[in-house]
């Protein structure tokens, strides 16, 4: 997909004009709709949209801001890359973070909770033996989700959100090394199960394990393939 293919904003959840058009834009980057390297013009972007060229212009000046998008002097604004050292970064910030908020939710969660997280691991194990990568990426966010509404802390999980759209990428890649997928389900299992006993120093440990499993996965993709940037 290129700018020219963005499919109007249809905003059935009436967020403001200049949200919509931020997070169709940033979506569409994350995702690689938008490649590395491509041109993004306003005026384009508005006609295809739907809307006009103001709440464009503010979105490209926020995804500036998160790195998203590089203004170039007499080229314009285009797409950039994430290089391997920027990718591990984030890996390091969301690892503590991840750690903290799963030892605030073994202290408060609830069981119904629990059911909910053990179920969407053997619905995870079940997509995966079906082929179905995608959906497996869903639940995954499904299962990081109950545990940051359970910690209780809305700061704390604005913090990880700001990364997951950023680590959700980044896994995919890591997802590529054989075996890291089964990996994965051993450690979503070791959380649970810490969340369970209402060990906290446990799920920590098991949380920052996860985060830290996920970004040495990646980096031996990347060295495997002798990229610098994903």
């Amino acid at each position: 997909m290129s700018a020219n293919e963005l499919e109007p904003i249809r905003n059935e959840d009436f967020e403001p004009i200049r949200e919509a058009v931020f997070n169709t834009l940033r979506n569409a980057i994350l995702e690689e709709k938008l490649k590395p390297g491509e041109h993004l013009k306003e005026r384009d972007i508005a006609q295809q949209l739907g809307v006009s060229r103001t709440p464009v212009r503010e979105a490209i000046r926020k995804l500036e801001l998160e790195k998203l998008v590089t203004h170039i002097p007499r080229k314009g604004v285009i797409v950039t890359s994430f290089s391997s050292q920027e990718v591990l970064e984030i890996f390091y910030i969301r690892s503590p973070l991840e750690g903290l908020i799963c030892r605030l939710a073994a202290e408060k969660i609830r069981s119904r909770d629990l059911n909910r997280i053990e179920n969407i691991i053997q619905q995870m194990e079940a997509e995966f033996q079906k082929g179905n990568l995608k959906k497996v990426n869903t639940l995954h966010g499904r299962f990081h989700e109950i545990i940051y509404q359970a910690a209780e802390s809305p700061r704390l999980h604005n913090m990880i959100n700001t990364l997951s759209d950023y680590i959700n990428k980044f896994a995919e890649v890591a997802y590529q090394v054989p075996g890291r997928i089964q990996e994965a389900f051993k450690e979503h299992n070791a959380i649970a199960e810490a969340l369970r006993n209402k060990d906290l120093m446990k799920a920590e440990q098991e949380a920052v394990r996860h985060v830290d499993s996920s970004r040495k996965a990646y980096l031996s993709k990347i060295e495997a393939d002798g990229a610098n940037s994903y």
